[in-house]
């Protein structure tokens, strides 16, 4: 007898706006490492609305595999024959990215520019049931809820930011932008000993980087967050800098924001793609390292459990929003009208 109904609701992607709630199949285990796993739980990523707001229309049902969601979670319903980790019933977190292991890259350590990644292992999450390889499947630590752990995707890839910058004990850092990401990398910055500055418009999530643990905030109203920045700096400009909005005047603000031998994470990519001016000087002569971070790699996803596993990143005040299955098109659209923080779908 099947643990598993042959059908599910999932969520599916038509077009700009059109997703609906849908019958489809459940999936199966195709390979004997695989576990089914019933799904818990799918944040919202920037990822998921930009194909929300922009996808292009198909004819006739949209394929199973490109159910958007990949930041999923959920619990063990029965495991391949070669899986003897994992039992029916443990709870667990889903590494997306099942990558070659053999590329340069992969062997390099940098499997997010794996040039053989194997998309159709694991597929989108806004559904009741997903089946992934057990080598990317990680227990989820006792006391953490199923919304919490959604958290770990995004987090592995703020780790591979932060980590990038190099940021050490009483670095002056700034994020822009007091988002989930941004905060999630304010959180990181502070774990790691630096004084942590967050420039960000909105008065709201002024207030809750504030309350979080921003040792000050920038922002608003005839307020210029480079000269603000400049000033809590001693005239000098930030070690660090985080900018966790995928917006031209965000990205230029950051850059001017970096003090000599400053360091610059472009982390958040622009869509439609777009130029910004950059006077040469600034890198040559302040010695300014501007650069950009996409994804993370394995050992991230694990670390990044293990610091919400721990409370190290406190992953609960960061979720404003959750809404059933069957009002995920109401969680993408408050994340598109950037109501609230993190919105997670509980399934």
């Amino acid at each position: 007898m099947n643990l598993w109904p042959d059908e599910m609701w999932a969520a599916c992607l038509y077009g700009p706006g059109d997703l609906r709630i849908e019958r489809q199949p459940t999936p199966r285990i195709a390979h004997d490492d695989d576990v089914l796993i019933r799904i818990r739980a799918c944040g919202v990523c920037p990822t998921d609305v930009r194909s929300y707001v922009r996808s292009i229309k198909r004819e006739g049902q949209l394929p199973q595999s490109l159910i958007p969601g990949h930041e999923w979670v959920g619990e063990v319903v029965v495991a391949g024959p070669a899986v003897t980790e994992f039992t029916v019933g443990d709870r667990v977190a889903v590494n997306w990215r099942v990558v070659c292991g053999v590329c340069d890259y992969c062997g390099q350590g940098r499997h997010n520019y794996c040039l053989h990644p194997r998309h159709n292992r694991v597929r989108g999450g806004f559904c009741e049931y997903g089946v992934a390889p057990a080598s990317n499947v990680k227990r989820i630590p006792d006391g953490v809820l199923f919304t919490e752990a959604a958290l770990v995707e995004p987090l592995a890839c703020c780790l591979n930011g932060t980590r990038a910058l190099r940021i050490g004990l009483g670095d002056d850092v700034v994020v822009v932008g007091a988002g989930s990401i941004g905060l999630l990398h304010m959180l990181l910055a502070r774990a790691q000993g630096a004084r942590v500055i967050v420039s960000e418009p909105l008065p709201e999530r002024r207030r809750r980087a504030k309350a979080l643990g921003a040792h000050a905030v920038v922002g608003g109203d005839g307020v210029d967050p480079v000269a603000a920045v400049r000033e809590l700096t001693g005239g000098r400009g930030a070690d660090a800098v985080i900018v966790a909005v995928g917006h031209p005047t965000a990205i230029q603000q950051g850059i001017q924001m970096a003090g000599p031998l400053g360091r610059v994470n472009v982390f958040a990519g622009t869509y439609p793609p777009t130029e910004i001016p950059l006077d040469p000087n600034l890198v040559h002569y302040q010695n300014v390292v501007i650069t950009g971070t996409h994804d993370f790699v394995p050992r991230e996803f694990d670390l990044a459990l293990k610091l919400i596993g721990h409370g190290i990143v406190r992953a609960a005040p960061l979720i404003s929003h959750t809404f059933p299955l069957a009002e995920t098109g109401r969680a993408f659209d408050t994340v598109v009208e950037r109501r609230g923080l993190k919105v997670v779908v509980e399934i």
